[in-house]
């Protein structure tokens, strides 16, 4: 087995030394002032381990639970922002207006190997595995479970990194909430919500809305050729691209803005005492896009220039309108939810389950010839992307091997539809204005998919807890078809399927030594998978005369992981401590056909090695300290289809990551002070985009962020959060913000 190598270099060994020795000395200083300060009880439940309600010191895996009260002591907008500090979890978003941000866990690259739920309704959609994190309404949250490591033994495909599930609050007693805030950037957040109860039916009826300003965070950069402008210009600014070459900062895309709308339901119904019948509602809808294109580059009376071949001296600058123009769109989610729960006898417990995550969007982007006044365009659409999705489970407990035994067995049951299509526009101002009725390139299929699974837990002595279970899974592809310029293409269906084993084992020594207790020793095993999606089994496209073409016999990326870890209070300070592994294979990548043409092959392998760490203190009842650390190594390993990615590190995941927050509660106020710290990570599979600091660029993540909270009255609550107190400048792709502020009231009757 590789020898496992802490390779920071010597700036993150800086980082990583100054880490540790801050908080040696906080805590040595902390033991000194409150040695005999109380360390607060585990006592969460989780749910999304095990499928059944468990305490979170029971389990054999590495799990977090973020409180409503937890998410409330942050400036988080989206659901995404609540994960930002949890050990092993890494948040990629540059911006409030970001479309594509996502959360990994523990080193699996790409939203599409971690599973997202919602109540236990999958988010992962039906055509690319993504999911829209805005759609997710974080103001509904009761609380947010996240175990890492395998878990597509319960869960099936995607599930590689790990699972987050999202729980919404049940409705209770009446109850009106209103919140609003304001932000830097013309940002507005509103927040209506409605709870009442009549007898065993309890309902929350809400709404929202969202926009944003936004900034001017997309950058025109451009190369320069040897050789004589048409126009002299001035305006611009040498720069370098995320490669370390040379090019020009010429203008900006506009100011980014955002504009979204949500409203949903929730209603519950007891039906008698151990049964639940609810039904869970939720639309959302946004659009984004950029107002007010400039170019910076002006001739010699002033006027911008925006097209044309710029003379900047010596070298020249081709550039045409359209170059100044980035997409804009239209995204909308639907989710619906129906659960069952009954109990059988004595904790024999009975859940069904029903849902639909049914998505539409479209983006439209300006074409050669475009101006600000319009001219051509094209338009991607994605429609239908929906997924059907229903499961029942039954969980019996009893007697083997001593009392406390639990067999959980389920069937799940998905179905998959999801189509992609192109449409040439006469006006790309008007996404109406489409030159033809059918598309000119269009994809499409089907999928469905059976599972059945059963987890044991076993306690053989009361301090001694054995878990095995495993899921097999079975799917179809089908009616699969491409079209293009008129050319159709149909697939023939096919049939795959996986098998998902775990074990685990959580003992609990009971040995303790008065300022050293040691609590538990845990350790799991398992396999995941993610299935080809449907993008990736059917999307054929092209791009500057390059053919990246799809293939419809791929099979699915596999992971087999193990971890290890204790749990113990040392001088009153609660440590943890995780060491895991993982082993991927069948990794999707484009494997080079000709100069011009490329495909989608299972071509990779790879390798992830890391270790969590996380520290937790009261040091008085109004003052707690907590902290984690996260270094991993992660390493393609075999790659015919990219020969140049092998021996580097995953695209998109960081080496190291720590999290330090100080918690300050009494008598009304509340405050946090947060320093969250990501190393660089890579766009590119090679690892080339090395320089850092430029648009393009992924740079390190290194911020102060604080929020103060104010109770004025039982009912209103005022909060101030600011962001990024140091006002550092860095990128991730595109250039985050500055220091930024958030001002919210809150009024609950």
């Amino acid at each position: 087995m590789r020898k496992f190598v802490i390779a920071f270099g010597r700036r993150g060994a800086t980082r990583l030394l100054t880490a540790v020795v801050v908080s040696v000395v906080t805590m040595v200083f902390l033991e000194v002032v409150a040695l005999a300060a109380e360390v607060p009880e585990l006592k969460e439940i989780v749910v999304t381990a095990t499928k059944v309600q468990e305490k979170k010191e029971n389990l054999p895996v590495s799990a977090s639970v973020l409180t409503e009260s937890d998410v409330r002591n942050i400036r988080s907008t989206f659901a995404d922002e609540a994960l930002k500090y949890l050990p092993g979890a890494y948040l990629k978003r540059a911006k409030f207006t970001a479309t594509t941000s996502n959360v990994t866990l523990r080193g699996f690259p790409a939203e599409n190997r971690t599973l997202v739920l919602l109540d236990g309704q999958p988010l992962n959609d039906a055509y690319g595995g993504s999911l829209e994190w805005s759609a997710i309404s974080l103001e509904r949250a009761e609380k947010i479970e996240v175990v890492k490591g395998p878990f597509s033994s319960l869960y099936g495909g995607y599930a590689m990194g790990g699972v987050i599930n999202i729980l919404t609050r049940t409705p209770g007693e009446r109850q009106v909430s209103i919140r609003t805030a304001y932000g830097s950037h013309n940002t507005f957040c509103q927040d209506l919500s409605y709870s009442e109860k009549i007898g065993g039916l309890s309902f929350n009826l809400y709404g929202g809305k969202k926009w944003c300003d936004g900034r001017r965070t997309a950058y025109i950069i451009k190369s320069a050729k040897e050789g004589s402008g048409e126009v002299k210009v001035t305006g611009y600014k040498e720069t370098k691209d995320k490669y370390g070459r040379p090019c020009y900062l010429i203008g900006d895309g506009g100011k980014n803005y955002w504009d979204q709308a949500q409203y949903g339901a929730k209603f519950s119904l007891s039906l008698r005492e151990g049964s639940e019948l609810s039904l869970r509602m939720a639309h959302n809808w946004r659009k984004y896009g950029y107002r007010d294109p400039r170019s910076y580059l002006r001739d010699e009376n002033g006027n911008p220039v925006d097209e044309g071949k710029a003379d900047i001296g010596g070298r020249y600058i081709k550039i045409k309108p359209y170059n100044f123009f980035k997409s804009y769109g239209i995204v909308r989610n639907d989710c619906y939810s129906l659960r069952y729960s009954t109990s059988l006898g004595e904790d024999v417990k009975l859940e069904g389950r029903a849902s639909i995550n049914d998505n539409l969007s479209w983006w439209v982007q300006a074409q050669n010839g475009a101006t600000q006044q319009g001219g051509p365009g094209k338009i991607d659409w994605t429609e239908p992307n929906r997924t059907v999705e229903g499961e029942l489970r039954l969980s019996i407990p009893f007697n083997l091997l001593g009392k406390g035994s639990i067999l959980t067995t389920g069937l799940n049951y998905r179905s998959d539809r999801a189509a992609s299509k192109r449409w040439e526009l006469a006006d790309w101002l008007d996404e109406e204005s489409k030159k033809t009725r059918e598309p000119y390139s269009r994809i499409g299929g089907k999928v469905q998919a059976s599972a059945i699974y059963a987890q044991l837990r076993v306690k053989p002595i009361e301090r001694l807890r054995l878990f095995a279970g495993g899921r097999f899974d079975w799917w179809r592809n089908y009616d699969a078809s491409l079209s293009d310029e008129g050319n159709l293409t149909r697939y023939e269906a096919s049939n795959s399927s996986h098998f998902s084993p775990t074990v685990g084992i959580l003992y609990k020594p009971g040995f303790d030594l008065g300022l050293w207790r040691l609590e538990r020793i845990r350790a799991s095993w398992g396999t995941a998978f993610r299935p080809p999606t449907i993008y990736e089994l059917y999307k054929t496209w092209s791009f500057w005369g390059r053919v990246y073409e799809a293939n419809p016999e791929l099979t699915p990326e596999t992971s087999t992981s193990w971890e290890a870890g204790f749990d113990q209070t040392l001088l009153g300070t609660r440590v943890s401590f995780t060491h895991y592994q993982s082993r991927l294979e069948n990794l999707i990548y484009y494997k080079l056909i000709t100069e011009k043409h490329k495909q989608r092959q299972n071509a990779g392998k790879g390798t992830i090695e890391g270790i969590e760490i996380e520290v937790a203190r009261s040091i008085t009842p109004w003052l707690h300290l907590s902290g984690n650390l996260t270094y991993q190594h992660t390493e393609i390993t075999e790659n015919p289809g990219d020969p140049e990615s092998v021996g580097k590190q995953f695209q998109l995941v960081p080496k190291g990551m720590h999290n330090i927050m100080l918690l300050f509660h009494k008598a009304g106020w509340s405050a946090s002070l947060a320093w969250r710290y990501a190393s660089k990570v890579y766009g590119s599979s090679d690892n080339s985009d090395t320089q850092e600091g430029v648009y393009g660029s992924y740079d390190p993540v290194n911020t102060l962020n604080a929020k103060i909270r104010y109770a004025v009255t039982e009912h209103l609550e005022l909060s101030l959060a600011v962001d990024n107190l140091l006002d550092r400048e860095y990128y991730e792709y595109y250039r985050a913000p500055g220091r930024s502020f958030f001002v919210q009231g809150e009024y609950k009757q």
